[in-house]
């Protein structure tokens, strides 16, 4: 007599692999189209291909806790299972594709308190939450804030320049200096680099040690911003002080796409100083 495998003889691991390639199909357009926002060129969720690479590192982290809590299969999680599919289903004919992406996240959440039990969702919350840093918000947002963001820019550099004895002068995003104009563009707005440091930072943030406190955690997060606005300034003085030295055409390239880079570097380098700084603190 044929010994049959467990895997093969318990039911319930074949329906969580039809649950698996129905969830893929059902969300295989959303991820196209969220494919298709991380590859764009005038794209702000560069980062977004690298979510679920880490989603599944946090997942893997957290094997022995979920060995730890009972695995329960409910019916509970059917109601939020049935209520997020819905949701998918009208956002993609109403071509909503970020509220989808949201949807996305629900149905893989509920179907794991479905099949694992509410103590699963409770240990695997963060990298489901985690999971939003992917879904690309509406462009028409982002285009907003871009805007609001390059004037600021604008804005700060034109005085900082000034200060650094150059005129200049503002109109709108762009910067008026001696035989040059500076146009600052999307790409240095800075909203890109905030969005890529704002998921490093969350990520960081929960890989501190367990004695860290809450406060240091939320600190850590917070620093994304001024890091983002404070590098990313540099990159434009140093586009700005290239410009009025070499010309137009030496601020334009790999000058201007390799310091984007360069400046990244730069902020990770001091979210590293500002969480070594916190860890440094005493917990009192």
């Amino acid at each position: 007599m044929t010994n049959t495998p467990q895997s093969v003889r318990n039911p319930h691991t074949w329906l969580i692999a039809v649950q698996g390639v129905l969830f893929i199909a059902l969300f295989w357009p959303t991820w196209l189209w969220m494919a298709e926002r991380f590859d764009a060129n005038d794209s702000f969720y560069g980062h977004g291909w690298l979510v679920p690479i880490a989603f599944a590192w946090l997942v893997r982290q957290r094997r022995a806790a979920l060995n730890e809590v009972p695995h329960l299969p409910t019916t509970a999680g059917m109601s939020w299972l049935i209520g997020a599919v819905g949701v998918h289903l009208l956002a993609w004919h109403l071509r909503i594709g970020f509220v989808s992406g949201f949807a996305m996240i629900a149905v893989l959440a509920s179907l794991i308190w479905v099949n694992g039990g509410r103590e699963a969702v409770r240990v695997l919350r963060f990298p489901l939450v985690f999971l939003i840093f992917m879904v690309p918000l509406p462009g028409v947002f982002l285009i907003a804030i871009s805007f609001h963001m390059k004037l600021l820019a604008a804005t700060l550099a034109t005085h900082v320049v000034s200060w650094l004895g150059i005129s200049a002068v503002q109109a709108g995003s762009s910067i008026h200096l001696p035989g040059v104009t500076i146009i600052v563009d999307d790409v240095c707005s800075g909203l890109r680099s905030l969005m890529s440091l704002a998921a490093l930072s969350v990520l960081w943030a929960a890989f501190l040690p367990p004695s860290a406190h809450w406060w240091k955690r939320a600190v850590l997060v917070a620093s994304a911003l001024p890091i983002a606005l404070t590098t990313n300034m540099v990159r434009i003085l140093v586009l700005i002080l290239f410009a009025v030295i070499y010309g137009a055409h030496a601020a334009e390239g790999f000058i201007h796409y390799g310091s984007g880079i360069v400046v990244f570097g730069l902020a990770i380098v001091l979210l590293a100083l500002i969480s070594r700084l916190l860890m440094g603190k005493s917990n009192d």
